[in-house]
């Protein structure tokens, strides 16, 4: 039986977060191989080259795309450019992966969708990481078998530690706001334990309890939301850019018959029912 040929992947941001995928990229995902890097930023090239061996360099996207011998990109770039950075992507032929979020504004993501619709041999990934970790993976089958009745409640996270060199107050600007730019994670697995129902309205506060910069675009660096659904159901998010041991998330979902709590105290999942409490660590 023959190997499948690797899939060859052209990073595009090679900056904070594009190095980490770059190395994942480079050293540990099998069955693919980094083979090309795209930055307006020579540093961020020479990185690339000098790091990871990468040769094919490229400071614009549209040559990246027009090189041979890339089969994917994976976009690491600022949120205000995936949507057209995708579609580009589509339209020469190419698989796409790409950070969260897909975009700021909603008609942009539906464009996406379109695209994506005229491309169905092409493969298409926004970077929702948890929907693939093997506690919240565990949490839906039990969710899907009935395990705490009917949810109606999550209540969800995502602290990371806080960053003195301000990198995020720069982020800012082009971010969309902490909501958009951390708690889409728990958003988006709000939805996705609760089945996919319809939001009706939501209401948010936050304060800057480090970061004053971050006033000069409307932002804040710890945030408290509240989403009802069509159906009643009701979900609520915290996100924090300034945890002073560590990143952190954790996820609850509660039921009609008990409760589901994910990522708490180092626990995969914990399940409470008024007859039994489980855990799998």
């Amino acid at each position: 039986m023959s190997t499948p040929s690797p899939v060859r992947i052209g990073i595009v941001g090679v900056g904070r977060m594009g190095r980490r995928h770059a190395e994942n990229l480079a050293r540990r995902v099998p069955g693919a191989t980094l083979v090309a890097a795209c930055s307006p930023i020579g540093e961020e090239l020479d990185w690339a080259r000098d790091t990871l061996g990468v040769e094919s360099l490229h400071k614009d996207y549209d040559a990246l795309l027009r090189a041979p011998g890339v089969d994917a990109v994976f976009l690491v770039t600022p949120n205000t450019l995936h949507p057209a950075q995708i579609i580009a992507a589509l339209k020469a032929g190419k698989h796409v992966f790409c950070e969260k979020p897909l975009s700021l504004v909603l008609d942009e993501c539906l464009a996406v969708e379109a695209e994506a619709a005229r491309h169905p041999h092409l493969k298409v990934m926004i970077g929702f990481v948890r929907r693939f970790d093997a506690s919240y993976q565990d949490a839906h089958r039990q969710i899907e078998k009935g395990a705490i009745g009917r949810p109606f409640m999550v209540r969800s996270e995502t602290c990371d530690q806080n960053d003195p060199t301000g990198f995020f107050v720069r982020f800012a600007p082009t971010s969309g706001g902490i909501f958009v730019d951390m708690s889409v994670h728990d958003i988006d697995l709000a939805r996705w334990l609760l089945g996919s129902p319809k939001p009706l309205r939501a209401f948010s506060v936050g304060t800057i309890a480090m970061h004053e910069g971050l006033a000069a675009c409307g932002d804040v660096d710890n945030g408290v939301a509240i989403c009802e659904f069509a159906d009643g159901r009701v979900a609520c998010f915290y996100a924090s850019r300034t945890m002073a041991h560590g990143h952190e998330t954790a996820t609850e979902v509660v039921g009609t018959d008990g409760r589901l709590v994910i990522g708490r105290d180092g626990r995969l999942t914990r399940w409470r029912s008024p007859t039994r409490t489980a855990s799998a660590r």
